[in-house]
């Protein structure tokens, strides 16, 4: 299969790629400023249309991965939103199959908790309302893609955000916001499962089982790479942020070949060193 990943440099997107590669497909990745590690690196500015457009003509894959994205800032209308209507806009008349990456945010946290793909999206910040009209776009621009729903992601071995704020524990986590963190290598594996499959559904939340809070899953990142789990700090979520946000991924778990673990299976505690109690 040949397929074009978005954010092939980015940390779930060279995962995907990286998975790819070695599963024998032929991948490309778009890079913007960072060089995408895995797959033939192509250039692409997602916010640009005819840039976009050319690229799907020109390589024409049959499935296309997107996983680009800006959290946050001035240009989120652009990065998010533009770039998804773009892609969407040219995977349909090229043909190929779309997968899109999108978020819990798009919830407000306050009550249905866990969300299944049939609750109402009332977002609260900026990235969650960008995210859902990203998705709304996908789905009049291209009706056959797949919209999938995640959460933080965590667990290769090149550390990631969530890694990286664990371990240096500068700041508090917050004791009341609950996520479904799911392993980044198993969320890729099921983005490439769901696009090899004809009967895969137009929305599904493709989350961990476990809603655990980021503080706790600070705790066990830290505790999983050998330092103290009591270094973390915890505090309140701040007004105006998503608080229980969990997703209900069941749909996902009956219908994957892939198994998706929660943080409580796949963050096992470090081994002591040897002598030590």
């Amino acid at each position: 299969m040949k397929l074009l990943v978005t954010g092939g440099a980015g940390y779930l997107g060279a995962e995907v790629c990286r998975q790819a590669t070695a599963a024998g497909h032929e991948v490309i990745a778009t890079q913007l400023h960072v060089p995408a590690p895995y797959g033939r690196a192509v250039r692409l500015d997602l916010r640009d249309d005819d840039s976009v457009q050319r690229a799907l003509m020109k390589h024409g894959p049959e499935l296309v991965v997107h996983t680009a994205y800006r959290q946050a800032g001035e240009s989120l209308a652009g990065d998010v939103v533009r770039a998804t209507r773009n892609v969407a806009l040219a995977s349909h008349p090229a043909g190929a199959r779309l997968v899109h990456v999108s978020t819990d945010l798009g919830f407000d946290g306050e009550e249905g908790a866990p969300y299944a793909e049939d609750a109402e999206p009332r977002p609260v910040s900026a990235y969650g309302q960008a995210k859902l009209d990203a998705e709304r776009l996908v789905r009049e621009l291209h009706p056959e893609a797949l919209v999938v729903r995640t959460s933080l992601l965590y667990g290769l071995p090149s550390p990631g955000p969530q890694e990286r704020l664990a371990l240096l524990a500068e700041t508090p986590f917050h004791v009341d916001e609950i996520r479904s963190s799911v392993h980044a290598g198993e969320l890729a594996a099921a983005l490439l499962e769901l696009g090899s499959r004809d009967d895969a559904p137009r929305l599904l939340h493709v989350a961990g089982p476990d809603a655990v809070s980021r503080y706790e899953l600070a705790r066990r990142i830290r505790a999983a790479h050998g330092h103290d789990p009591d270094a973390v700090t915890g505090a309140p979520t701040p007004p105006h942020r998503a608080r229980n946000v969990a997703l209900d991924s069941s749909r996902a778990a009956t219908l994957l070949t892939v198994r998706l673990r929660g943080v409580r299976a796949s963050l096992a505690p470090a081994a002591p060193p040897p002598g030590s109690r």
